[in-house]
């Protein structure tokens, strides 16, 4: 077993350029997603693999962090980058992937073709739905890649035990849709699973084969499978439910919905990934990659979806990185959850700054924090940021147009949030951070400050879940803002 540096990080690559300090601080970065991940790995005993890319012009930094054990006893190993995860859902990309790869090549398919032409029809039908004036609506297979096949979730029970492939389509046979294809985004891991079926029959392979031939072969990713040999299951970290320690809950077998959410990876495999869907690879598939990105639908809450907001590409979800700041800058993810593994990737790409951002995390606990923790890992990557600390830092030396206390983001937060402000002159300024009843909290500034936008970061893991208040106050000028924090 490796060695690994104190508070369990571990540098795999940190290329420099003589201009990357100026732009952007490693130690920064460090204390910062330590400060994220500590408390998660602290509350679920978990093992947590961050790695992050950023480019910014010529300038090049990856990185990878290790945090926690592989299993819930502090002496077991430390995760490393051999480690082996579930990526779950994530393995959607993969096969959304491969689906634009056969749309780039003119055919033999393409988005806006019926389902039901490329299925082999003696084995399985495609559901459809019937108006109330008796016509037929057939789903496309822009419908599965972008979960508006109107198909449910998991409607084969036990989907997280043993799923055949004749178990799922059995279920096809005979369902028939409650609501028109292409009406609204519902998530659907049967209809991912339904178009890897679309495309092992197109190509004549099952999925566990393209997924090697197509992606992990090409991009020197040994460790991500679908069937791990011994070898790598001894690789493989203790699965845990959230809130718990029990366990194993190690997948079963559900091949039926591999397409879907039945690889394995290691951090490195998973950042190799995030370089190649970046279009930093030199994969020379950055059509391919544009295709399975590009915005095909808007993900409007018109189901029973209550968090279904958003744009939708090939399996890709987009949002916007940072609301309150530029409500117009979307980031790409995709994220992954089974019965006891957590995963993420995410990136974005700012032309404006010529600025290329990315993120993947992978943990052996079941919770959604993890999606929490990498998003704002990402939207540091992206920050406008010569930081020289996680405290107060000055993010732009121009001349803001006036004083201006932002709201912070993300807001709710659990348990770091970060506050931008603005100040037109120089002078003596403060940040203070209070409770419902006016008590002080925290003081964040306290000091002489150039004229300049900065951000301050807040840690409130000590603190309860409530309202607090922070005051800016700089010469004459006073304002102040309302925080929830969520734990």
């Amino acid at each position: 077993m490796k060695k690994f540096l104190s508070f369990f990080i571990i540098t795999i690559i940190f290329i420099s350029c003589e201009n990357i300090q100026a732009q952007f601080n490693p130690d920064s970065l460090q204390r910062r997603i330590s400060k994220l991940v500590g408390p998660y790995v602290d509350t679920n005993k978990a093992a947590v693999m961050v790695g992050v890319i950023r480019k910014e012009g010529s300038a090049y930094f990856e990185h990878i962090y290790s945090y926690g054990h592989i299993r819930a006893d502090t002496n077991s190993p430390r995760p490393d980058t051999l480690t082996i995860f579930q990526l779950g859902s994530v393995t959607k990309s993969f096969t959304a992937t491969i689906l634009s790869m056969l749309i780039q090549q003119g055919g033999p398919l393409n988005l806006n073709d019926l389902v039901e032409n490329h299925i082999p029809l003696n084995i399985v039908k495609a559901p459809t739905f019937i108006t109330a004036t008796g016509d037929t609506l057939r789903m496309t297979i822009l419908d599965l890649a972008t979960h508006f096949s109107a198909l449910p979730d998991d409607p084969i029970t036990p989907v997280h035990d043993t799923t055949t492939y004749q178990m799922m389509y059995n279920y096809l046979n005979n369902h028939h849709l409650s609501r028109a294809p292409g009406e609204c985004f519902l998530y659907s891991n049967l209809g991912v699973s339904f178009l890897g079926v679309v495309v092992s029959n197109t190509l004549g392979k099952i999925i566990d084969s393209l997924f090697i031939e197509k992606i992990c072969g090409p991009l020197n990713m040994p460790d991500t499978r679908i069937t791990l040999t011994t070898e790598q299951k001894s690789r493989l970290a203790q699965g845990y439910i959230s809130g718990t320690t029990e366990g194993p809950f190690h997948k079963s077998t559900w091949p039926a919905f591999n397409a879907a959410g039945g690889l394995y990876s290691t951090v490195d495999d998973f950042l190799k990934y995030l370089q190649f869907q970046m279009g930093l690879s030199g994969s020379g598939m950055q059509s391919v990659l544009d295709s399975a990105q590009k915005v095909r639908r808007t993900a409007n809450d018109t189901c029973a979806q209550p968090n279904a907001t958003g744009r939708v590409g090939l399996v890709w979800q987009m949002n916007i990185l940072n609301p309150q700041l530029d409500p117009t800058f979307y980031y790409t993810w995709k994220n992954g959850g089974t019965a006891s593994f957590t995963s993420f990737i995410g990136f974005a790409d700012d032309n404006t700054k010529n600025l290329k951002t990315g993120v993947v995390v992978l943990s052996n606990h079941f919770s959604p924090s993890c999606d929490k923790i990498a998003v704002q890992i990402l939207r540091y990557l992206n920050s406008d940021t010569n930081a020289v600390g996680i405290g107060n830092t000055q993010v732009s030396s121009d001349m803001p147009d006036g004083f201006r206390l932002y709201q912070n983001y993300p807001n709710p937060f659990n348990p770091m949030t970060v506050i931008r402000y603005s100040l037109n002159e120089s002078g003596y300024t403060t940040l203070k951070v209070y409770d419902a009843l006016g008590k002080e909290i925290s003081v964040l500034v306290n000091e002489d400050l150039k004229a300049g936008i900065y951000e301050t970061e807040f840690d409130a893991s000590q603190l309860p879940s409530a309202v607090y208040f922070y005051k800016l106050s700089s010469g004459n000028f006073t304002q102040t803002r309302k925080m929830f924090l969520l734990k």
